[in-house]
């Protein structure tokens, strides 16, 4: 159908019944003719009060649409007309309808936006003057003016929308700064005339976007604004416009939030003395329980004290400077700390009753920033004095949070997503807390501790009042647990006598406990264990005590996962302490896994434990026990390998497999042989720095504790170390219970392989049981690596997948160098069955990344690995270079490092490459240059650099003439690029590569 206005009008009054399938041909039709160029001209006949309502606004939106994204194919010389035809329509609705008026007026705005400048020097002034209230007789002078206001409120947001060029935002923002002042003061004057309160809102909705185009404090009628604002916040509440009360704190908000106001504290604490006397007003509508209005004047306060935390900390000081010059400053910072605790102690639960004591956890972190003492030896005795305020501020934030941090007693009325507000609220909570342990250090635990024992006297005297007091019981738990799980230095000695009566307190919990079994309060006492397992290897008592309770919630369907993950953690971090308890521990987690009601991931973690503790039985019985507690999974294994792929079956196969990897992780028994030689070490020098607390370090970023990676590492240095430790571990590998179980499961994992080729989760979790495998035997089962072997081959042949990469590399390691030939033997077939797959490298692209790195790090590390295994790279440079202009990052970098590494290897690679990169240059650099031109993007254009440097050192004679021969089309790499500009540029760029070249020749 063709786009004319009679088609238009037809569409759009299509479009608005109810058949389905017309709508969906109209909306198509529709969008085809908002971007055509007939749509310049079909929108203005249909912007007349004769048409429906419907016709008008499309039309309308048509037009802004063309003129906000392709005003670029109207000719400059027709962008008068088309002004003049816009100022008309907007005229013309002056009296409405409002849906098509603002929409016109949005539009200008737009057109305003994109002018600006030398296309349309003085447009505000120019509307000003088409827009009098003389030249619309009939039409009250308020409405003009209101339409006014709202096209330049309209004209700062577009200058800055998304759509604009960054160029042309620039200039745009320029010219809008210029004109700031006296907007800004022109709307102002509306305001502080009050004479039309409607007026008053829009002028104060425009002079938000505007005071982002001058400097806010240092405009000469500042002081005035701010007294306006507060007067209008105080009346609009008291007359009920609430409309005038939100646009009036916005405004102080935006000032008070402007970048550029802190380098105005005077400024700031004359507003803050400003805003301080709206407490009364915020009362009344805390009386009215208008939630919304107080989170509007509480994010006022907190916007004060949050971005400028470092100024109200400082006016704290009795001895700031700006104290010495005005007295109430600092008796305004210490109401505003009021107000914001006040915010944070808001009565109600969260987000049930009240939904504003979130908003100034944020504030607490930046207050305890600041209040940190520095370096300096004045800092101190500025901390100690700010401590005397803030030692009873953060006691009562702590105490706050723990009170709303309570269940309620039963939550079974609340819904879904109020649960989970609830809980990112208690974990904000948390953080909190955590900073305030940091500031007032072991005090707050000790208050946190007698707090639980206050309760517990109540409870072991009358356990049944645990019915009412388990929300108060359990916050507290939180507390500790927050605290105790970010002690990040267990060498402390004020640490042992708190976290000795901490793990009391968390002991007798669990036994008053044992009587109604509440399920929270179970978790938070095991989730106070688990975050403190780094630390419990030095509290042997505390282990052996807690275990008993841990293994009685995994019977506990409520309590199961807390149980679950509490064990595991101690399995990890305090095996040793607990050998005595193995045959208890296995057979309640064998009993916990039969019972059937155990979820993925805590049967996972079940197996994790069992693997842990099986190398503490004699070796005879390890394999019993193994094949006792894992024989059904086995047999289910076998029967989903005879059976061809079906959906239903794909969970239990990834959940069994899972199973098996997370006990080929475990199951070590080099692991205690390795924790002693650790220790007879470190008695001696200490190679690992000591932190042990693995939530701690996890959570902040830090390295793990010692059941982590930095346990791992410190394994490898006693190795190089002391060479005895590693040839015990070699001489051991043929002993691992591990071999025989792994060679039960390894015949049934070919036809799974086979089966499952095209399903890349199940082969991911096949080959983590092998490499899991082969990181804990090393080379001792021959049959392993076979097998190993065969299933990467398997997988390559079918449809080849990274994690069968990744094996691939890890069985070369094991392999050994004392094996050379079948290393190469091995390399060559998987790199001849998947030549075909790197032939489009686009359908299988994570693959293609994967290999692309293996191969070029091999090239890297072990050129005479790639040289005996005689593969052909020829498939690979061809595509090497395809994906120098391919636009997914990813494959895109390894295809980079690829051909930087063969080109920096050509020589000695067999054949040598020198020739191919000579006779390809010229090709490698078109289409690099193309490719940073116009192809990749912007953020994978710097891995270019090292194949121009490589291609430039390697090849000085000929990089000149590549160069050359390569700019000569026209028009390459983009039309936008003139010769001048090429021989300007390149030249010097060239320079810059011979230079670097020069460099690294020298080095």
């Amino acid at each position: 159908m063709e786009f004319t206005s009679e088609n238009l009008v037809k569409a759009v009054l299509e479009f608005y019944k109810h058949e389905e399938s017309v709508n969906i041909e109209c909306h198509e039709w529709l969008k085809n003719c908002q971007s055509s160029r007939e749509a310049w001209t079909l929108v203005w006949p249909l912007l007349e009060s004769s048409q429906e309502l419907h016709v008008q606004f499309i039309a309308a939106n048509i037009l802004h649409y063309k003129i906000s994204r392709q005003l670029n194919e109207v000719p400059v010389g027709d962008y008068l007309a088309l002004k003049d035809n816009l100022v008309a329509a907007v005229a013309r609705y002056i009296n409405g309808p409002s849906m098509v008026l603002t929409r016109l007026e949005l539009t200008l705005g737009v057109f305003i936006a994109n002018t600006i400048g030398p296309l349309w020097p003085n447009p505000l002034e120019d509307l000003g003057t088409s827009f009098q209230p003389h030249n619309f007789p009939g039409v009250p002078e308020e409405s003009v003016i209101k339409l006014l206001i709202q096209v330049f409120g309209y004209v700062p947001e577009q200058a800055q929308s998304v759509w604009q060029h960054s160029s042309r935002k620039s200039e745009a923002h320029r010219e809008l700064q210029s004109k700031g002042e006296s907007m800004f003061g022109w709307l102002f004057a509306i305001v502080k005339a009050q004479q039309n309160i409607e007026l008053v809102k829009e002028a104060l909705r425009a002079m938000i976007p505007w005071m982002k185009m001058l400097s806010i404090c240092e405009w000469s009628e500042m002081h005035g604004l701010l007294d306006i604002l507060v007067n209008l916040c105080k009346d609009s509440i008291r007359l009920g416009d609430y409309t005038l009360c939100e646009l009036s704190i916005e405004m102080l908000s935006g000032i008070i939030a402007d970048p550029n106001t802190h380098h105005y504290p005077i400024m700031i604490l004359l507003i803050l003395d400003k805003i301080i006397p709206l407490q009364s007003t915020l009362d009344v509508i805390l009386d009215l329980q208008d939630m919304e209005m107080a989170s509007s004047f509480y994010g006022m306060y907190v916007a004060l004290a949050d971005c400028h935390s470092r100024l109200i900390i400082d006016v704290c000081d009795e001895e700031c400077s700006h104290n010495k010059t005005n007295p109430q400053n600092r008796s305004n910072v210490l109401k505003l700390v009021d107000i914001l605790l006040r915010c944070t102690a808001t009565p109600g639960s969260y987000p049930i009753d009240e939904i504003v004591s979130s908003i100034t956890i944020s504030v607490w972190y930046s207050f305890v920033e600041e209040i940190q003492p520095k370096q300096a030896e004045s800092e101190g005795l500025k901390y100690a004095r700010l401590m005397q305020v803030f030692e009873w501020v953060y006691k009562s934030l702590a105490e706050i949070l723990l009170k709303k941090a309570q269940y309620p007693l039963s939550d079974e009325d609340w819904n879904a997503e109020e649960k989970e507000q609830f809980r990112i609220y208690r974990q904000d909570a948390c953080d909190c807390l955590t900073y305030c342990f940091e500031l007032r250090g072991w005090t707050m635990l000790n208050e946190l501790i007698d707090a639980a024992d206050h309760h517990l006297q109540i409870l072991e005297l009358n356990p049944e009042k645990l019915r009412q007091l388990w929300p108060e019981l359990e916050s507290i738990l939180m507390g500790i647990r927050a605290v105790t799980e970010n002690i990040s230095n267990d060498t402390d000695p004020l640490l042992v006598g708190p976290m000795t009566r901490a793990f009391g307190v968390v002991i007798r919990v669990l036994k008053v406990n044992q009587t109604f079994r509440m399920p929270k309060i179970y978790q938070a006492a095991a989730e106070c264990i688990s975050a403190c397992s780094g630390m419990l290897h030095s509290y042997e008592h505390t282990v052996k005590n807690v275990i008993v309770y841990i293994l009685e919630g995994l019977f506990i369907p409520e309590s199961s996962s807390s149980a679950t993950l509490t064990l595991k953690a101690l399995s990890r971090d305090c095996t040793k302490l607990l050998t005595e308890f193995t045959p208890q521990i296995l057979s309640s987690c064998k009993q916990a896994l039969d019972t059937g009601t155990m979820s993925q991931n805590d049967s996972i973690r079940l197996v994790f434990c069992i693997g842990k503790f099986l190398p503490y039985l004699p070796h005879e019985q390890i394999i019993t026990a193994v094949n006792e507690i894992f024989a059904p999974s086995l047999q289910h294994l076998h029967r989903i390998a005879g059976e061809e792929p079906k959906p239903e079956a794909r969970n239990q196969l990834i959940i069994i497999l899972r199973i098996m990897s997370t006990l080929c992780s475990s199951l070590d028994v080099d692991q205690s042989e390795s924790e002693e030689d650790e220790e007879e070490m470190s008695e001696s020098d200490p190679i690992v720095p000591g932190n042990n607390n693995n939530y701690s370090s996890q959570s902040q970023g830090g390295s793990p504790g010692p059941s982590g990676s930095a346990r791992t590492t410190g394994i490898r240095i006693i190795e190089e170390v002391n060479p005895n430790v590693k040839a015990k571990k070699l001489q051991n590998a043929s002993s691992q219970p591990l071999i025989p179980v792994v060679e039960q499961i390894l015949p049934v994992l070919v036809p799974l392989a086979e089966k499952w080729s095209r399903d890349e989760e199940v082969m991911e979790t096949l080959f983590s049981i092998l490499r899991h495998t082969l990181s804990t035997i090393h080379a001792g089962s021959q049959i392993v690596i076979e097998f190993a072997i065969k299933l990467v081959l398997i997988s390559y042949r079918l449809h080849p997948v990274p994690p069968a990469t990744a094996l691939a590399k890890q069985i070369l390691l094991m392999i050994g160098r004392d094996n050379f030939n079948m290393q190469c033997h091995f390399l060559q077939q998987i790199h001849i069955l998947c030549s075909n797959t790197l032939k489009n490298p686009r359908n299988n692209l994570d693959f293609a990344e994967s290999y692309f790195q293996f191969i070029a790090h091999l090239i890297r590390q072990n050129t005479e690995l790639v040289n005996g295994s005689t593969i052909n790279l020829d498939t690979m440079l061809i595509m090497g270079l395809e994906i120098l202009g391919y636009t997914e990052a990813p494959l895109l970098k390894s295809g980079i490092y690829f051909v930087h590494v063969t080109l920096e290897k050509s020589g000695s690679l067999i054949p040598p490459l020198i020739e191919f990169y000579r006779r390809h240059g010229l090709i490698m650099l078109q289409k690099m240059i193309l490719a940073i031109g116009c192809v990749v993007p912007r953020s994978a254009v710097h891995h270019f650099s090292d194949v121009f440097l490589g291609l430039n050192k390697s090849f000085t004679a000929e990089w000149r003439k590549w160069l050359q021969e390569a700019l000569v089309p026209p028009g390459f790499p983009s039309p936008h690029c003139s010769g001048d500009a090429k021989k300007q540029i390149f030249p010097q760029s060239y320079q810059r590569s011979n230079d670097q070249t020069n460099c690294h020749r020298c080095n």
